[in-house]
């Protein structure tokens, strides 16, 4: 195979059946992107705070005024 480039000597090879075929690997996929922070709760709130049953009933009664 002389005087052939290294492009031609591997497709006169792969034509031959002489080069093992490559194996296939599928693409790693992409790492997911972080999820955006929660918003900040207002000055002076908590953002984790649970309404008691008595809070949550009054803003139902003040929705519903």
């Amino acid at each position: 195979m002389d005087g052939l480039t290294p492009e031609q000597q591997a497709l006169f090879s792969s034509i031959m059946g002489q080069a093992a075929p490559k194996p296939f690997i599928p693409p790693t996929p992409a790492p997911a992107p972080a999820a955006p922070a929660a918003p900040a709760a207002p000055a002076g709130g908590n953002a984790n705070r649970v309404l008691s049953q008595a809070e949550i009933d009054a803003l139902i009664a003040s929705m519903s005024g």
